[in-house]
């Protein structure tokens, strides 16, 4: 790689906030909806009430320069990845999970202090408000949409009678394991300021008559008995190991023999080398949480195999992420 080509990565590196920024800016002014039709700067500037034209006209060329919006004789359009990525209520609608990396912006400007520290950061900003809340857990149904799909053309979970999802959140993966297989019934564990968002997904769908909802904290309370399969998507890296080693003795506990644990997260390679998500990822853990991290297959193999699973197998789901399977012997 020659000096030019060295330059140019550098840069796009060192200049990573300022195009973070830029799309953060236009969808929380709600600039993608208005682009679905063409429109001037100054038309623009107008529909979000006396906007300054100069400011716009500015934002909107670099989003040109992004290559999210068309520019034809001053007028501009949305490109296809902003029509079907970042329009609320597009087909692969992504303004959620973007609102609430937008979120993190302040807590990153202090990865330094977290780094020096070992400690998060989040403690210097107000409590969590009902905004990101919902932007968190409406981003999270949609990433999930899409790894629940590939996830059950994978698996083969129509021998599973009773599922439990861990943390669902919004009962996504619920969801669509009960719109795959009409005879399974499930149950969703998680904070009662949660499960209000995932009984509204639920009701739009065919199956909210099979799908519970339950309030209760992972990391204290029991998670009963009588499944057949368990699923822990995106949660183990929220905590240290200790605790992971104990939600995973706790699922052992509530399977029936021959039941499945579905571990799902962003596990790195056992040299902590790959895949590059799950090590940027670990960073954030490190900034948000007071233990969290991203995991090895070895790690989360010896704490399966510490509570008594058989012997698990890796799975890759996307570029991002991997399953660790595990049954419980019958």
């Amino acid at each position: 790689m020659d000096t030019q080509d060295l330059l140019r990565d550098l840069d796009e590196i060192t200049s990573g906030y300022q195009r973070s920024q830029i799309l953060f800016s236009a969808l929380n002014a709600g600039i993608f909806p208005l682009l679905e039709e063409s429109r001037t700067a100054q038309e623009v500037a107008d529909a979000l009430g006396g906007w300054s034209p100069r400011g716009v006209r500015m934002l909107l060329d670099s989003l040109v320069a992004l290559e999210l919006v068309s520019k034809t004789d001053g007028r501009y359009r949305n490109g296809a990845m902003a029509s079907s990525c970042l329009v609320p209520g597009a087909p692969t609608d992504q303004t959620h999970i973007i609102k609430h990396k937008a979120f993190g912006w302040e807590t990153w400007g202090k990865l330094q202090d977290a780094v020096r520290t070992g400690s998060p950061v989040q403690a210097d900003r107000p409590e969590q408000s009902s905004e990101e809340l919902r932007a968190f857990i409406c981003g999270m149904a949609d990433i999930a949409k899409h790894s629940a799909r590939a996830m059950l053309e994978e698996l083969d979970v129509s021998p599973y009678r009773r599922m439990l999802d861990v943390g669902g959140g919004p009962g996504t993966y619920a969801i669509a394991f009960l719109e795959a297989n009409p005879d399974m019934q499930a149950t969703v564990l998680d904070l009662p300021d949660v499960l209000p968002i995932g009984r509204e997904h639920a009701a739009s769908t065919t199956v909210a008559d099979r799908l519970t909802f339950t309030a209760g904290d992972m990391t204290t309370d029991s998670f009963g008995s009588g499944y057949d399969l368990i699923l822990l998507s995106n949660i183990i890296h929220s905590y240290g190991p200790e605790m992971n080693r104990e939600l995973v003795r706790k699922i052992y506990d509530a399977l029936e023999p021959g039941g499945l644990l579905i571990i799902k997260d962003f596990l790195v390679s056992d040299d902590r080398t790959g895949p590059p998500f799950g090590l940027i990822f670990a960073l954030n853990m490190l900034i948000h949480t007071e233990a969290g991290d991203t995991y090895t297959t070895a790690e989360v193999c010896h704490w399966t195999d510490a509570a008594g699973f058989g012997p698990g197998r890796l799975l890759d789901l996307t570029p991002q992420t991997r399953l660790w399977l595990a049954e419980k012997p019958r």
